[in-house]
């Protein structure tokens, strides 16, 4: 059953409210099954506009008379499709869909009252039978375009719907090359090759010798749908993955395409938000938004693209195929159509403005030059966002006239705040120049802990107003030259020695600072210290930085946290892209990290701790993943262990005893490998942290067979105070902690007396290192090194 229901007014407390900008509803229809796309029609006898609706199992073709009461006048039922294309030619309708029954033809000279259709599934010349095609686009000529059908490589099939108008007549196959959508225009077609990531131009005049002019790769290389704004000069482009931008291109010229601008809705920014298809109304682009509506933007300007309305009309999250599937604007009366997959046909109204642009250059007031990456913001309600480009240049908007406050910042200079009044169709020139803050110079030495030695090589980061990051050289020492005045905190670390957090600084003038190192294989990765990435898969590298959470079916897929007993908040994840999950997890191929070599050749008994995260699931069969750990010595290889079982939390740290898997020499590594069997659809995703090599220092030997005790402590090394949990195997009647140097003075006892604890420690202690010991009824249960910076 289809039904209808017009939502004129909130009458009752279940009444559904959608976010809107210019954008009003005058009627909604309800369906009890999915749609697909929405086309328009208009009888040329009375006027009447009509609805083409895709709908699973057919055709719903529906009546506009009244829009705040719209009427479905027949449905055609076909074959069961969660996709359906639509265009018109003359008094027919074309439709096809990717199960089977080719291309559907409706006759509707005579609507309402006598509408006629069959199914046209001929055999093509030598090509085969036509059964299934993914998209159609019918030219200003009556020349229709068939894209992504079952035949020619799911290259283009041309038809002529006008000779003989109902009756299609095969003309040509274009290039074999699988096209997901198509435009033509001027006998250029314009076909969004998919998977070749491109927008593809060809010279269609003559149809039997189809020539390519030109191609252009679009950013997220997945080229969904392109359209062309009213002076063919311009084609707009869609990628069919989240957060991709919808992109213009200059194509005035095809030896030199220019990209203009892209537009991303700034409300559902880094959200996993996909964009499916533009279409061009009046320098308009109407765009459909799965999760986030029908889109309005201002392309009269189309290097500076502004959203100027929008209708949402799903609310059940950002990421993934659900909400508007089409949206049609070219009806004469001006209403714009939007198909939700699951929640029906939506009659809008809109009202078609043009943008406030607000355009200038930022510079430097004592310099002159520009300033890159300043944020420039308009106070408004409505969601705006700009950044200058490397000649200080920015261009901005929005729908909302009237004068605002605008707000400029950039790293490294007083922010400031200047007043503009916008007007609808207007261009602003603002041009600001910003005073830079005030720079001191930071200098200082990385020594060893041990014997106070230089440490070459070693990495230093200033976190604060600013980051900077500097190397030392032969002899330890680091300059930084010009640093932004004010609070930073100061990390410095090199390998084979801890990575340390110094004491926070308050930079108000020149400064000096020495920052002792404690030896040993220690790497929490809030540096990078050198770990090789390799691999041969599509995506999903390794990455090392501070993790962006992704979800699946609910679940956490990619970390959004590192572990939370190491310095600093990075890690090295499988991809780091963000947005939807699948969208930059391991595809299709292997990846692999190597950390640097480690000389344990004068070690007695190297323990190995690190923590891992492993998420493999999705795909048709069972995930069938794993996260392998590999040691080797240069010579020889062994397997640690090899994670097959998916969590969305870090898994509980191992620790390895190395000399009972290998021979101990001054070229050991560790691999921490994982992959994705090809066409298995499956997601993957790992990461790594808190990893470290200690002499004999059992915190945690993680044998699920044996014991699971556990003693940490964090941040570690520490400053001032520190964190220490505990978990015991069995509940003790007599145990506690202590905290000793290495002269066996005692600095802190606490009894224990349960089997899982936390304690927090604020001990005045000098510099250097000390251990941890967790007794329990008169045995040793675990020791940890930590040491006090």
């Amino acid at each position: 059953m289809r039904t209808v229901l017009v939502v004129l007014a909130c009458v009752t407390s279940t009444c559904v409210v959608f976010g809107q900008l210019n954008m009003s509803l005058v009627a909604h229809k309800t369906y009890d099954e999915e749609l697909s796309d929405v086309w328009g029609w208009v009888d040329p006898d009375d006027s009447t506009e009509y609805a083409l609706v895709g709908v699973y199992s057919g055709l719903s073709i529906v009546s506009l008379t009244d829009p705040a009461n719209p009427q479905e006048v027949q449905f055609i039922p076909g074959p069961n499709s969660i996709w359906r294309d639509i265009k018109t030619w003359g008094n027919h309708i074309y439709v096809i869909n990717e199960t089977s029954n080719g291309l559907l033809v409706v006759d509707m000279s005579q609507a309402p009252d006598s509408i006629s259709w069959y199914e046209w599934s001929p055999e093509l010349n030598e090509l085969g039978q036509l059964e299934s095609c993914h998209n159609l686009y019918i030219d200003e000529f009556g020349y229709c375009y068939l894209a992504g059908c079952n035949l020619n490589g799911g290259g283009m099939l041309i038809l002529d719907v006008f000779s003989t108008p109902g009756t299609p007549q095969f003309v040509a196959a274009a290039p074999p090359y699988y096209a997901h959508d198509v435009y033509a225009r001027d006998n250029r077609m314009y076909a969004a090759e998919i998977y070749q990531g491109r927008v593809a131009i060809y010279d269609v005049s003559d149809k039997t010798n189809i020539q390519l002019l030109a191609t252009q790769q679009t950013p997220f290389q997945f080229t969904h749908n392109t359209w062309l704004n009213d002076a063919g000069d311009v084609v707009f482009t869609t990628d069919e993955k989240g957060n991709a931008p919808v992109t213009a291109y200059d194509i005035s010229d095809l030896n030199n395409i220019v990209e203009l601008d892209q537009f991303v809705p700034l409300a559902t920014i880094g959200q996993g938000v996909i964009p499916h298809n533009v279409h061009v109304w009046n320098d308009y682009l109407i765009i459909s938004y799965y999760t986030a509506g029908g889109i309005i933007v201002d392309a009269s300007h189309p290097d500076n693209l502004i959203e100027v309305a929008n209708f949402d009309t799903f609310f059940g999250g950002h990421a993934g195929f659900n909400g508007v599937w089409g949206a049609y604007p070219f009806l004469p009366s001006g209403l714009v159509l939007l198909t939700d997959i699951s929640n029906g046909l939506f009659v809008l109204q809109p009202n078609y403005v043009r943008a406030c642009r607000l355009e200038g250059q930022v510079t430097d007031s004592q310099t002159g030059l520009p300033i890159v990456d300043v944020e420039v913001i308009i106070n408004s309600p409505q969601p705006n966002s700009a950044q200058t480009d490397l000649l200080g240049n920015y261009k901005t908007g929005q729908a909302i006239a009237g004068t605002f406050e605008v707000s400029f910042s950039a790293v490294g200079y007083v922010p400031k705040t200047v007043q503009a009044t916008l007007a609808n169709g207007q261009l602003t020139i603002l041009d600001v120049q910003l005073d830079p803050l005030v720079n001191y110079m930071l200098a200082g030495q990385v020594i060893s802990q041990v014997d106070g030695a230089p440490i070459p090589g070693a990495k230093v980061l200033l976190q604060g107003v600013l980051t900077y990051e500097v190397e030392t050289d032969t002899n330890g020492q680091f300059v930084f030259p010009q640093v932004i005045a004010g609070n930073y905190e100061v990390f410095a670390g090199a390998w084979g020695y801890h990575t340390v957090q110094a004491d926070p600084i308050n930079l108000q003038a020149n400064g000096n600072i020495t920052i002792p190192l404690p030896v040993g294989y220690y790497d929490d990765f809030m540096l990078d210290l050198g770990w090789q990435v390799s691999g041969d898969a599509l995506t999903g590298m390794w990455e090392l930085g501070q993790p962006v959470g992704t979800f699946f079916q609910g679940q956490l897929s990619n970390p959004e946290d590192d572990v939370d007993y190491d310095i600093g908040d990075r890690c090295y994840v499988t991809g780091n892209g963000g947005g939807s999950a699948g969208f930059d997890d391991v595809d299709d191929g292997v990846v692999v990290l190597t950390s640097p070599p480690m000389d344990l050749s004068n070690y007695i008994d190297p323990v190995l701790t690190y923590s891992t995260w492993f998420f493999n699931a999705g795909g048709g069969v069972p995930p069938n993943d794993t996260l392998t750990v590999r040691l080797s010595n240069g010579t020889d290889v062994v397997i640690l262990e090899q994670i097959v079982a998916s969590a969305s939390e870090w898994n509980e740290p191992v620790q390895w005893h190395l000399k009972d898997y290998i021979d101990l020499t001054d070229q050991m590594t560790v691999q921490f490998i994982t992959s994705d069997l090809p066409e298995s659809g499956h997601l993957v995703e790992a990461a790594i942290d808190a990893f470290r090599v200690e002499e004999g220092m059992v915190t945690s030997v993680r044998d699920p067979a044996e014991s699971i005790v556990l003693l940490r402590a964090w941040p570690n090394p520490f400053s001032h105070t520190f964190f220490v949990s505990w978990k015991l195997e069995t509940a003790p009647q007599h145990a506690s902690l202590q905290l000793i140097d290495s002269t066996g003075k005692m600095w802190w006892k606490d009894a224990v007396d349960v089997i899982e604890g936390q304690r927090v420690l604020t001990v005045d202690l000098p510099a250097g290192v000390y251990w941890l010991y967790l007794e329990s009824d008169g045995k040793m249960q675990a020791l940890k090194q930590v040491v006090r910076n």
